[in-house]
């Protein structure tokens, strides 16, 4: 029969490798076809994402990409949404590309792309809508490392490490700043305020009492809420603030005293 179903699934698979031998948009078009008749839609998204970003059929073909991906599975789905949304912000169309990931629920992968592209402020409020513990606290810590390598602005990376709960990272920045003082005084500060946390918990039984009352050692100890601090950079802190005070005290007896 000249209309026999296998015949004609036959035939067109044959013409398969012919569209792979020809070149230009015509070619690619007449093959994503070819391929969607036969079912084949998980290699008609494959080559419609091979369209180059810069080409003038990028968008319709992405979108068609990522509708067909829908129908093969979720992992081909959020997989074409991330290279079309990779895409966009090589033609600098990254708050496109952030809405596609978004859509998918990839808030985290979006976030990084709008750091990409510089949106700091945009990333940051995205993080803040749709993220929660350590995802939210990455995204403020990398805007922290920028400011402070990029803008060089010590005391706003400051702020933002200690909003992400990166306090090692903020009390490292003012050691190597060479600002004693400062360092001596953020630390006390989150002595003072683990502390009080520790004590103002409600402990369940006699157990937790015990365990939460601390030793005489454990009282003269500064207490910093991170396990990432050594007890030697802690105790370097405070060494080094005791000779800042030294040489302040040695530069007030050595200065000539002033009449009002």
């Amino acid at each position: 029969m000249a209309f026999n179903q296998e015949q004609l699934w036959f035939n067109a698979s044959e013409r398969i490798p012919w569209h792979d031998k020809l070149d230009g948009e015509d070619a690619l078009q007449k093959h994503v076809h070819e391929l969607v008749s036969l079912g084949n839609l998980e290699a008609a998204v494959s080559l419609l994402l091979s369209t180059p970003p810069e080409g003038s059929n990028f968008y319709p073909n992405a979108l068609r990409a990522v509708v067909l991906s829908s129908a093969v599975s979720q992992s081909l789905h959020e997989l074409a949404v991330k290279v079309v949304a990779a895409n966009m912000v090589r033609t600098d169309k990254s708050l496109s590309g952030t809405h596609l990931l978004c859509a998918v629920g990839r808030y985290q992968e979006a976030c990084s792309q709008l750091q990409d592209a510089g949106c700091w402020n945009d990333a940051a409020t995205l993080a803040a809508s749709h993220l929660h513990g350590s995802d939210y606290a990455r995204v403020l810590q990398r805007w922290a490392d920028y400011v402070l390598r990029g803008e060089h602005n010590m005391w706003r990376a400051l702020i933002l490490y200690v909003a992400a709960g990166a306090l090692p990272e903020a009390l490292d920045t003012l050691r190597k700043s060479q600002r004693p003082d400062t360092a001596a005084m953020f630390l006390l500060a989150c002595h003072e305020t683990y502390s009080q946390a520790l004590s103002e918990s409600e402990p369940e039984d006699d157990t937790s009492v015990l365990a939460l009352t601390p030793t005489p050692e454990q009282t003269e100890k500064l207490r910093f809420p991170s396990k990432n601090v050594a007890d030697e950079d802690l105790i370097a802190v405070s060494e080094v603030f005791g000779q800042y005070q030294q040489k302040l005290v040695h530069l007030c007896m050595d200065a000539e005293p002033t009449s009002d």
